[in-house]
């Protein structure tokens, strides 16, 4: 950690502040929020600090700051053992999402006693997501579960196919216009969102930009992350 530390401030001695900070940050952060949220909006940021370069992590393992795997970190928990240091920055909602084919020829439910007869994508891992998993299953429990997928793009990529509604965070069912919210007033709350980045490190100015960027993203985007 001192050698990442000393790296990145002698990189940004020539210019320690603003949009003329420069550096190599690693950004850890879910591989899902990577590519449906964030990185649709990196592009002001690389356009606005032309001398950051931003190493998405995505190993769907966690990172160590400590270690020097990742500068700062996006995470659905706080700091940990680590002692890192950061704040909730927004809330993950989800719900459940059906094709347009599928709503055609099925009528959706509104409560929970007209589940039944309906198809579910439901997970083969329900410990990779324990709280969406379980409410889902509560909610869904009259249905036939005719899939399980190990990962959201899957079900994402079923529930597109008509094979049945699934549960999905809503900033990744809300991007597809060929995806319907089933009883969208019933949502669950799957999480909190913390950005978070080791003491040392965090008034570094490349790494300050990066956690700037994010928190304001997280601002502006926190209705459609939490599903509202």
């Amino acid at each position: 950690m001192a050698v990442a530390v000393a790296a990145l401030n002698a990189e940004s001695a020539v210019s320690a502040t603003g949009l003329n900070a420069r550096g190599i940050v690693k950004l850890s952060i879910g591989a899902t929020l990577a590519a449906h949220w964030l990185l649709p909006r990196m592009a002001e940021f690389v356009s606005a600090h032309r001398n950051i370069q931003v190493e998405i992590i995505t190993h769907p393992f966690p990172v160590s700051v400590r270690r020097g795997e990742a500068d700062v970190v996006l995470r659905p928990v706080d700091s940990g053992e680590e002692n890192l240091v950061g704040r909730k920055v927004a809330r993950l909602g989800a719900g459940f999402y059906a094709s347009r084919n599928y709503a055609s020829r099925h009528p959706l439910p509104e409560t929970r006693d007209q589940w039944k007869g309906h198809s579910v994508i439901g997970f083969a891992d329900p410990l990779s997501n324990a709280r969406l998993a379980s409410w889902s299953a509560f909610i869904t429990r009259q249905s036939s579960v005719l899939m399980r997928c190990s990962s959201q793009g899957d079900m994402l990529a079923a529930a597109r196919a008509g094979i049945g509604i699934t549960p999905l965070s809503c900033f990744v069912g809300d991007c597809y216009p060929d995806l319907v919210r089933v009883a969208p007033h019933k949502l669950s709350t799957v999480s909190d969102l913390w950005l978070l980045a080791h003491p040392d490190m965090v008034d570094l100015p490349a790494v300050r930009a990066v956690v700037s960027f994010v928190t304001e993203c997280s601002r502006l985007d926190r209705d459609r992350l939490r599903g509202a």
